[in-house]
């Protein structure tokens, strides 16, 4: 699909090193806004310098610049990124055909088809399971793996209707993600702005 082949330029690997908890942490993100790379906030807890790796490029070294471990998103500013950003729509319906786009396990780029089963409030966890909110989030018919988490989730059009944030514990057939309602907040920054703690690590 020609849409969603242009839309994985702009699909990141992200790692780093989370020093404390002795952690290497992969996973993915998507080019959000000019020189802005949104993630999950797990993927980076704990990592001073996030890389920031495009298909076809060398990786690029970061600067968290939004990180919230409640909604578990981070914003990650790579000057010079030169990259097209994803156009982020409003939540599609239960029954969308979707995409999933990132890098499971660390590895090379996928783009797996998959399918809107529920969009609506469920109370999540956040990152350090301290306490549960609710949040807006889609229930997923998806092969959603470890280091898929961040990636964006896709309409068949290329572009982003929610970000991918985990999947079931009890089903590997079943995957979620967060709504753009619950990303828009995150995308109110500059790339500009000064560099923000990334909390402590998870592992």
């Amino acid at each position: 699909d020609p849409q969603l082949e242009r839309a994985g330029a702009s699909v990141a690997r992200i790692s780093g090193n989370a020093y404390a908890c002795g952690a290497s942490l992969t996973g993915s993100g998507f080019v959000a806004a000019e020189d802005l790379v949104v993630t999950n906030a797990h993927v980076v807890a704990g990592v001073d310098a996030p890389l920031v790796e495009l298909p076809g490029r060398d990786a690029a070294e970061g600067r968290i610049v939004y990180f919230d471990p409640i909604d578990d998103l981070a914003v990650i500013s790579v000057r010079g990124l030169d990259a097209a950003p994803l156009t982020i729509i409003d939540p599609v319906a239960a029954g969308t055909p979707v995409a999933v786009q990132g890098y499971p396990l660390g590895g090379p780029f996928t783009s797996s088809a998959a399918y809107v089963l529920s969009v609506g409030d469920a109370v999540v966890s956040d990152i350090y399971e301290d306490s549960a909110q609710p949040r807006e989030i889609y229930a997923l018919e998806a092969d959603v793996r470890p280091g898929n988490s961040g990636g964006p989730l896709l309409t068949e059009a290329g572009d982003v209707a929610g970000v991918v944030f985990a999947r079931g514990q009890d089903d590997a057939t079943r995957g979620y993600a967060m709504t753009t309602d619950e990303l828009r907040p995150a995308l109110e920054v500059s790339p500009d702005d000064d560099s923000v703690s990334s909390g402590e690590c998870t592992g």
